[in-house]
């Protein structure tokens, strides 16, 4: 029995589909099927049933699920034993909101470069929804991002910082000085957004909702850098998150709104599946995150 069948049989578990797999290993779609053929065979029972388009894992594949993580772990364990960390090789695949590797990840990379010389590190950008799903699927060895707290059981949570949404405009916008700027004298003007289904666009909504206005928008892109430029119109504002607009409110470009409303905090979080195995490399990097960002973490809140 080897490790990479092992690994090619919880792929598919995840998946649920042989060519699938196939994509996300590289390999070709009869490679998976001859290791996970050889593996029945050293087992002595069927792991897989297709039914459909998808491949569906038999009782005794269920059975076998746990134990098959449990193998994994305990030879990529060993495979780090007595090592020093430039000598340890592997790949970190790190799902990241845009934000947050502008903000934070990107800053770190240096110190990790230093440490683990021969670890790549893969970034996937995307939104939190998406990035969930990828990790999930073991796609991504862990995700960094904003969202609310998290509450799956599946997932666990090794990192959380409050943070803050801010209304923010250009230093010549008609509010840029004004003191305890009403929500109706806010929302009278157009906004730019990043994407719908992030949370900073929907408590936008929700917020506006609250109060029986519409919301304007003049552009709505899924880029912070293109946000800040077209803030410049000196018309428009944007609700986004603090971390993300520190370097621009610092040198004047932008200026935080002093709107009459409550704090919006939300979390950023490092999350990873709660079978995941923590190599070295990947601890380090989150250690590095928590000492660049001074975090607000609570066990009970964070699981």
């Amino acid at each position: 029995m080897d490790i990479q069948s092992i690994k090619t049989f919880l792929q598919v578990a995840n998946l649920e589909n042989f060519t699938k797999a196939a994509e996300e290993m590289n390999y070709a779609q009869s490679t998976v099927t001859m290791q996970i053929q050889r593996l029945e065979h050293e087992l002595g029972f069927p792991l897989f049933e297709r039914i459909g388009r998808k491949n569906y894992l038999t009782s005794a594949g269920l059975e076998f699920l746990p134990h098959a993580r449990e193998i994994l772990l305990i030879m990529q364990k060993v495979t780090t034993l007595g090592k020093d960390s430039a000598d340890i090789h592997g790949t970190l695949r790190i799902g990241v909101l845009e934000s947050l590797l502008f903000s934070t990840a990107l800053q770190i990379l240096p110190d990790f470069r230093q440490r683990y010389p021969n670890v790549d590190i893969q970034f996937k950008i995307g939104q939190a929804s998406e990035l969930l799903k990828q990790l999930k699927q073991n796609q991504l060895d862990i995700i960094y991002v904003s969202n609310a707290l998290n509450s799956d059981s599946t997932i666990s949570c090794c990192y959380r910082r409050k943070e803050e949404i801010i209304f923010v405009a250009g230093a010549s916008h008609p509010l840029a000085q004004k003191k305890h700027v009403s929500l109706d004298a806010l929302l009278s003007y157009p906004f730019i957004m990043a994407e719908p289904s992030g949370r900073c666009f929907i408590r936008l909504h929700e917020i506006a909702t609250e109060c029986n206005q519409k919301l304007r928008y003049s552009v709505i892109v899924d880029n912070i850098i293109a946000i800040v430029k077209l803030l410049q119109d000196q018309q428009s504002i944007s609700f986004l998150p603090g971390y993300s607009l520190v370097d621009e409110i610092k040198n004047g470009e932008l200026v935080k709104l002093d709107v009459d409303i409550p704090p919006q905090p939300y979390y950023s979080q490092l999350l990873y599946h709660v079978n995941k195995w923590v190599p070295p490399y990947m601890d380090y990097f989150i250690q590095l995150v928590r000492d660049a960002r001074p975090e607000y973490f609570k066990n009970e809140l964070c699981k």
